[in-house]
């Protein structure tokens, strides 16, 4: 289940309470309009069979959406300390006195072999054991349902085999993202989970949906794991000025401020970060609709549409697409499509098992 999806339960749970204390209240039985005694839930003697639930929907066609593109973002009422917050964002735009996310050594070590054709994975597997938590990370990845065997592998070296060069460098920027979102403290909160799932949620769906096109999937779980990678700077700020301040930002003013910076702060933790000319391409601009001889309109597409997907379950602000309808998948040439619309069946599932096993 997605954070949002969490959050807007728990709510209604909270707010139907008074309901369910008024059921309890009620009598064990009670007259129909023909004088008829009808029982209840509690008459003694009889068996309440549930009626038969009725097919609905798919996930992907909510009854009643009309949404076929994200809609602009409003700015909230922000309060004054929110609104000194978003300004202080604003002044960073240019990397003046910022302080960015490190890469640690090992993944700085290790990418280095990796960006070299005659990469020695033994060499590279020596260097990830230098860092227990990567080194267990690997492990983790290459057993996890995007890239296991029929065996269970518990060594590093073989581990590594398996993922191979480009998953490895995948699996570095995973592991650099993760230490950046929870890195320090008083950061271990809602806000970073909610973008490491959302995160990860991104790379699962593009890595599924990239089977539809040319992009490869360890390209597409990548630009889906870091297009938003800017989200983390508002993230360190906001937590850096609670503690200045004692202001703790609210959920609908902190996704607001995201929305607002994440693009210009993704393209300097990408510049800090030396990722691929491709992914900063699209770390700091993956809204704006491409034109049909982009070179990256795939990919900005998967994009797009990873970002609407992730609003429809859940770990992102609530929204309601007519995602078959929808431009993007129009313009992917999907609408008609029985595989598509199989995979969109199965991605939910596959996202759990993807965030539970990562």
């Amino acid at each position: 289940m997605g954070f949002w999806s969490w959050l807007f339960k728990a709510e209604n749970r909270t707010s139907n309470t008074g309901s369910l204390q008024e059921i309890a209240r009620a009598p064990d039985s009670h007259r129909a309009s023909d004088g008829e005694v009808v029982a209840t839930l509690e008459s003694p003697g009889l068996e309440t069979v549930p009626p038969a639930e009725e097919a609905g929907p798919p996930w992907w066609a909510p009854e009643g959406a009309t949404l076929t593109e994200p809609p602009e973002i409003k700015r909230p009422r922000l309060s004054t300390e929110a609104r000194a917050l978003e300004s202080l964002l604003i002044s960073h735009f240019d990397g003046h006195d910022l302080s960015m996310p490190p890469l640690p050594s090992v993944v700085e070590r290790t990418l280095a072999h990796l960006r070299d054709r005659e990469c020695n994975l033994r060499a590279v597997a020596d260097d990830i054991s230098d860092d227990q938590v990567i080194a267990a990370a690997v492990l983790r990845m290459t057993n996890s349902p995007l890239y296991r065997g029929l065996h269970k592998i518990t060594a590093l070296r073989p581990a590594v085999t398996r993922l191979g060069t480009k998953a490895l460098q995948t699996l570095l920027m995973h592991e650099s993202l993760r230490a950046a979102m929870f890195h320090g403290t008083g950061q271990e909160t809602e806000l970073a989970q909610l973008l490491w799932n959302c995160s990860l949620a991104s790379a699962c769906s593009m890595r599924e949906l990239s089977c539809f096109t040319t992009v490869d999937e360890e390209d597409a779980f990548l630009i889906g794991l870091l297009h938003d990678i800017g989200n983390v700077i508002v993230l360190r700020i906001a937590g850096t000025q609670k503690k200045l301040t004692q202001y703790e930002v609210d959920i609908d003013t902190f996704d607001y401020l995201c929305a607002e910076c994440h693009q210009e702060f993704g393209e300097l933790v990408a510049e800090h970060w030396k990722l691929p000319d491709t992914v900063k391409a699209l770390i700091g601009d993956h809204h704006t609709h491409p034109e049909p001889d982009d070179p990256l309109r795939n990919e900005r597409l998967l994009v797009q549409l990873s970002d609407m997907i992730n609003a429809m379950l859940g770990y992102a602000p609530s929204t309601a697409y007519n995602l078959m309808h929808a431009r993007v998948v129009q313009d992917l040439g999907w609408v008609d499509r029985p595989d598509f619309r199989a995979c969109l069946d199965e991605l939910p599932r596959r996202i759990e098992e993807t965030l539970s096993s990562l």
